[in-house]
């Protein structure tokens, strides 16, 4: 993973500023002690030895009038902003990448690691890397542009006076993929259903019968080996909580004639028609353009993930696992999860038979990987990043730095807020019991239809719990992290972003308003 991301990420990024002509070369990333941290680039003094202090503004016009790279660069940004060629990007999504990119992930998904040789799991693995790697770039260079339209329409909406969240509002039911994998499994609840059969597992489920057994062999398939619990293949993939995909086929909700989906794109369109009033009349086409941009993309930016990184990484993973077991019996590691601490090189490498890192060794690897794991890291390496000054920059220029500074913005959490306030979603205030989980599997097992879900940060494992959560509070993330734009979707409050709540006791009766952005407890 350290491997993929220094490399993959950087190319990913530059591909996408390029395309936009943004003021940026790139994003670097690289691996201190076990701690990622990243850097964004500028395209001038990007060796990063430059000053500390940004230029003046005045230096800065005359370089950019000056420097035939820069003065190329600024035609590029103003160009993109006209053309909006995010919309080429999203029209390569759909007719070629995404097609291309889902039918290796079902490919390769489809090996059964098990059955074949070394010499053949060998291969498999280098081709999952292989397709990994370019499935990273391109996820790093579709983030360029599946930002871009939801923070432009944000710097207007800021010119215009009107508040981010009511902004972010018009957007639900602009990610179907949000919702996806529960209303996959809409089919199989319905054959449930008329079976009058209650499964307890997922055998239960193939013993109903052919069709249901072919229904969840399909899903599996397109879901099963996707990591749920984060994006390193350490995390756990969907098919290997079968509990949660129980949980998930028994949402009552599956059963409805109208999919989570349907009713939230409703809410999106109630909310688009309130906040179409607020601006000004003479900018109101404009308006509507930017908002179907930003739709369009949104949904693209939640597809993105699943299907370049999770799905791929997921794959991986099954195939990591048994050449874990392999490995082990081979006296080539000491226990199968030493598998994590191979490169990618001394992976297939050993499988052949080829000389490698002794058990040993690889075991020393793994104690420093998990002692790094629970330390405790700077936020910075070297002075904390000074913010830059956009006067100096050409007009395309400056608004897509803007653009940059929301879209940051919204993935994270203000660390202004003080404790026990973050960024609401939503319009009413709920309460109800707070249940302080610290993963999918725990939350699965305490929580109960009503609950205040509280946690660190949710993952798309969280979903069949959300689904019957009254809110969601997290410690951690801004308007577009994944608890925010599931809360959209299903229509429930939220505050994320706040400091300080994972304090709470579990079991306290706990008040989530969302319009002041506050945790509150309050019994």
């Amino acid at each position: 993973m350290i491997d993929l991301m220094e490399d993959a990420a950087p190319e990913g990024m530059r591909e996408g500023f390029d395309l936009i002509g943004a003021p940026l070369a790139t994003m670097d990333v690289r691996f201190v002690n076990g701690q990622m941290y990243r850097r964004l680039v500028p395209i001038i003094g990007a060796s990063g030895r430059g000053p500390s202090t940004p230029p003046p503004p005045w230096l800065m016009r005359s370089v950019f009038a000056i420097h035939p790279r820069l003065r190329k660069r600024a035609r590029t940004a103003e160009a993109s902003l006209d053309d909006k060629r995010w919309r080429d990007e999203a029209d390569r999504w759909e007719v070629d990448w995404k097609p291309s990119i889902s039918a290796t992930n079902r490919q390769l998904a489809a090996v059964d690691v098990a059955a074949v040789s070394d010499e053949h799991l060998a291969d498999h693995l280098d081709a999952v890397f292989a397709h990994l790697r370019t499935s990273f770039v391109l996820h790093f260079r579709l983030h360029i542009s599946d930002l871009g339209p939801i923070a432009l329409l944000l710097d207007h909406a800021e010119e215009w006076g009107i508040d981010a969240r009511e902004v972010m509002a018009v957007l639900t039911g602009a990610s179907p993929a949000s919702s996806a994998p529960g209303d996959a499994l809409r089919p199989l609840a319905r054959e449930v259903e008329t079976a009058g059969s209650a499964p307890v597992t997922l055998d239960d489920v193939r013993s109903i019968g052919d069709r249901a057994a072919g229904l969840l062999d399909d899903f599996l398939l397109e879901y099963g080996t996707r990591l749920t619990t984060g994006y390193d293949v350490t995390g756990l993939t969907l098919g290997e909580m079968p509990d949660v995909i129980m949980a998930m086929l028994r949402d009552p909700r599956l059963l409805d004639d109208r999919t989570a989906a349907e009713l939230a794109v409703e809410r999106g369109d109630e909310a688009l028609a309130i906040l179409r009033e607020t601006v000004p009349a003479g900018r109101r086409g404009e308006f509507d353009d930017l908002v179907a941009d930003a739709r369009r993309l949104y949904g693209l930016r939640d597809e993105n993930g699943p299907i370049t990184a999770e799905w791929p990484l997921g794959v991986l993973r099954t195939a990591l696992l048994e050449t874990g077991r392999r490995l082990e019996v081979a006296g080539r590691i000491q226990q199968p999860d030493h598998v994590f601490d191979l490169a990618a090189a001394e992976l297939s490498g050993s499988l052949r038979g080829e000389p490698g890192p002794r058990a040993e060794a690889v075991s020393t690897r793994h104690g420093i990987r998990m002692e790094r794991a629970d330390s405790l890291a700077p936020a910075f390496l070297g002075p904390e990043p000074i913010e830059p000054d956009l006067d100096g920059l050409p007009d395309a220029m400056g608004r897509m730095m803007r653009m940059t500074v929301h879209a940051v913005s919204l993935l994270e959490a203000d660390l202004a807020h003080g404790e026990m306030r973050g960024t609401g979603i939503g319009t009413s205030t709920y309460v109800g019991r707070g249940r302080v989980v610290a993963d999918a599997n725990e939350a699965i097992e305490r929580c109960e239809p009503g609950d205040v879900l509280i946690t660190r940060f949710t993952a798309p494992t969280f979903n069949s719990v959300l689904s019957i959560a009254g809110a969601v509070v997290t410690e951690q993330g801004g308007l577009l992290c994944h608890a925010a734009v599931i809360a959209r979707e299903l229509g429930i409050a939220a505050v994320v972003g706040v400091p300080g709540v994972l304090q709470i006791a579990d079991g306290a009766q706990v008040k989530v308003d969302p319009v002041a952005g506050s945790v509150t407890v309050v019994g």
